[in-house]
């Protein structure tokens, strides 16, 4: 399984894109927070919905898929294998402080549609 690691940042950090006719299935989340502040973590999905007859020009959505606050100098796992966080289009990994000294690793897998 792929895994991507990136830092706090209060920008958003890109972790993977989802190819077309797939799904993004997060199976693992680890963060290590070595910083000086607790730190609020959020999984986006940004993804664009299809058109339809109703909405033929759909605009490009983000959505909140899993958020934690991790203490300052804490260690945290979340296994997600039995209910995967399900991405459509990019998983971005956005932090409320900007800070190197906390890492986040996401395990993923892609299925087809």
């Amino acid at each position: 399984m792929p895994a991507v690691v990136v830092t706090a940042n209060t920008e958003g950090e890109t972790a993977f894109e989802t190819p077309i006719i797939r799904v993004g299935k997060i199976l693992g989340i680890i963060i290590n927070n070595q910083s000086a502040n607790d730190i609020t973590i959020s999984i986006t999905d940004k993804f664009t919905p299809s058109p339809t007859v109703t909405n033929p020009s759909p605009t490009e959505k983000e959505v909140t898929k899993f958020e934690v606050t991790i203490p300052s100098g804490q260690y945290e796992t979340f296994n997600l294998s039995r209910s995967p966080i399900k991405i459509l289009g990019t998983c971005r990994v956005v932090a409320s402080a900007t800070d190197t000294a906390c890492k986040i690793a996401i395990i993923y897998s892609f299925e087809l549609i």
